[in-house]
């Protein structure tokens, strides 16, 4: 039996009601976007991409969705025509971003049709629910690469920068050119590896999870949201910090495992920030509400 969808005053009919029938348009829309997906999933380990994170952005938003599931099933389906227009809308896209070469554009489009596919078959309140897992699976797709560019090589001469003046006024002596960074039996060289750009996104997802298990209010979300780019940044610049203060006493510190092991370390110190700035921020909302009673 044909499922009933509203459209304005008017009444049309989907032929995909059932949930076999939900399962083979699901399907063809994978296929149909086949190509841009296994391009997408090669750019998280593409090591230029700094897109790691990636992997796990799907299983995360999942998750999400299969948390939500009693919510989503006292949800009538009420099957939308807008959401074809969607899919068509994805699949048009898809064609230019191929065509032009537009990798970013492209990768977009397969949301857009996910959304208007879950709009088709489910309707817009499903669609609704579901906005933070959609919203998170964007984490999936790497930034276009004017704007990855530009936004690593600002990172760049920022961590530089703050890397210098800290460890000045730590009492080393640095002389900086660039992004170089000279010190006594050492040159620390910020390469775009080293910009931050890596750890921004990493930490972000991570508010991104952190937000959707541990945070109450849309207010609070977007201030940790907000605040993961400066406390990545400055998680950095620590980790330029301890590396230029460790290669004063063993300049082998200064690269290979080593290296490697201050980044990680930095990661998991600014995602620690977050969790105590969200700490910090529920105490002084808590006392500012004791305060101002309502």
């Amino acid at each position: 039996m044909d499922t009933p969808i509203s459209s304005g005053a008017k009444r049309l009919t989907l032929p995909f009601a059932g949930m076999a029938e939900t399962a083979v348009l699901g399907v063809l829309l994978i296929i149909a976007f086949w190509p841009i997906l296994i391009s997408m999933y090669g750019s998280w380990f593409d090591t230029g991409a700094y897109m790691e994170h990636g992997i796990l952005v799907v299983p995360a938003a999942a998750y999400m969705a299969w948390d939500k599931r009693e919510i989503l099933g006292r949800i009538p389906r009420q099957p939308s025509a807008a959401g074809l227009l969607l899919l068509g809308w994805g699949a048009l896209q898809a064609m230019l971003g191929i065509a032009a070469q537009w990798v970013w554009v492209g990768r977009m489009a397969f949301l857009i049709s996910l959304v208007g596919f879950i709009a088709a078959v489910f309707g817009w309140r499903t669609v609704r629910e579901l906005k933070y897992p959609l919203c998170t699976l964007i984490l999936m797709v790497a930034p276009p690469t004017f704007i990855f560019e530009r936004l690593t090589l600002s990172l760049q001469v920022l961590a530089s920068r703050l890397g210098e003046v800290c460890l000045e006024a730590l009492g080393y002596s640095v002389l900086r050119e660039g992004n170089i960074l000279e010190m006594v039996g050492i040159k620390l060289s910020v390469e775009e590896a080293c910009s931050g750009i890596r750890s921004l996104l990493a930490i972000f997802f991570m508010c991104v999870l952190y937000n959707y298990f541990f945070v109450q209010g849309w207010a609070m979300k977007a201030v940790l949201l907000a605040m993961a780019i400066p406390v990545a940044i400055l998680g950095n610049a620590v980790r330029i910090v301890a590396t230029g203060v460790a290669g004063q006493y063993n300049p082998a510190l200064v690269s290979g495992a080593a290296h490697e092991a201050f980044g990680y370390i930095s990661v998991v110190a600014a995602a620690l920030g977050v969790v105590a700035l969200h700490l910090m921020l529920q105490s002084i909302a808590k006392a500012w509400r004791g305060h101002h009673p309502i």
